[in-house]
């Protein structure tokens, strides 16, 4: 793992707010344990009241809603050489960085290929840290088109990548789709969702700035399956059509758009492991998350809709960036051969 000597032999405290920067915090923490570092003395992990992640980690997790009084009792009591942040697009990691930065080492992971520079900035207030790291030359290239600091990048990769390659679930097929009440009878068709009018909002008319969303694309996907349904080109009652639910998202948000595609067996599920339910599916739809991506390391039958795509493509992958639909005159065509190719 390519990682400072800092955070290999010093004491650090690591923060995070959402699903993926705690996927690559907890891909750290693995390496540190494995190499004999001990919660409490070696490290100390900090999420706010809503962060989300894999509940086995509970007990080296501590919740807590930032001021300089948590910043003042962790400094004194347990005296680290460094932060490790996450970067999410709200402003608990900024706090920290905030606090620390000038009082030890800041590192400040950006774990995708969106939103560099508003990682950073909160109520007028700029802080990089010490180090910026992204995933690879493409992020540093676009970090600095948007006004990181070239000296601050460094190219360190994601950690949690290789975590997810290696990935077998520690759970069977039917005791997993048993305890999120799906249906295992059927094939799997899993939509991932992202929370995208939230994160990049809205023009005046409505409409997603980037020329889609998740409503707009799980419209075009539910569409068009009940067109492939109609022309017998896929038989409905084989499958069950499971959306997965951003963590961020409410878990509702899709009620009044599946109550009209009543042609499919379709499941919302949101509290449940993600590279499980990857793992186990058998076509997976979605944009541009970090499920997405693990769902192509993972080499699961993984088509990308982003229908109506008025911008670049955010995932920079290789092997996967470009991969995706973006007319939708040519989603019939693209997913009569996604379920011609195996079921």
């Amino acid at each position: 793992m390519n990682l400072d000597k800092t955070i290999k032999e010093g004491k650090g405290v690591f923060v995070f707010s959402d699903p993926a920067g705690a996927n690559s915090v907890f891909a750290i923490i693995d390496y540190l344990i494995g190499n004999n570092k001990i919660h409490g003395k070696d490290f100390l992990i900090f999420t706010n009241k809503i962060g989300v992640f894999d509940q086995k980690y509970n007990r080296v997790v501590e919740r807590v809603e930032f001021n300089d009084e948590t910043g003042t009792n962790v400094q004194s009591n347990f005296n680290p050489d460094y932060i490790f942040s996450a970067t999410s697009l709200n402003n608990f990691e900024h706090l920290w960085r905030i606090f620390f930065f000038k009082k030890i080492k800041v590192y400040s992971f950006i774990d995708h290929w969106c939103n560099y520079y508003k990682r950073f900035y909160f109520e007028d207030q700029l802080c990089f840290g010490n180090e910026v790291w992204v995933i690879d030359e493409e992020a540093s290239k676009e970090a600095i088109e948007e006004g990181i600091p070239k000296n601050l990048i460094r190219v360190k990769g994601n950690p949690y990548y290789e975590k997810v390659k290696m990935f077998k679930p520690v759970v069977s097929r039917k005791l997993f789709f048993e305890a999120c009440n799906i249906n295992e009878d059927k094939i799997i068709i899993l939509f991932i969702s992202d929370d995208i009018r939230t994160v990049f909002g809205i023009d005046k008319k409505g409409d997603c700035i980037l020329g889609f969303d998740e409503y707009s694309v799980l419209t075009d996907v539910l569409e068009t399956l009940n067109n492939l349904w109609r022309n017998n080109k896929l038989k409905g009652s084989k499958y069950q059509f499971v959306i997965k639910i951003h963590p961020n998202a409410n878990f509702h948000k899709f009620d009044r758009l599946i109550k009209k595609h009543d042609f499919l067996d379709i499941k919302i599920i949101k509290d449940c492991d993600p590279l499980t339910i990857n793992f186990y599916s058998n076509y997976i739809f979605g944009m541009f998350s970090n499920m997405v991506i693990e769902s192509f390391l993972m080499k699961k039958n993984l088509l990308r809709v982003q229908t109506g795509q008025l911008t670049s493509d955010i995932i920079k992958v290789k092997g996967i960036k470009d991969e995706v639909v973006k007319d939708i005159d040519n989603l019939y065509g693209e997913m009569s051969i996604f379920f011609s190719s195996n079921y």
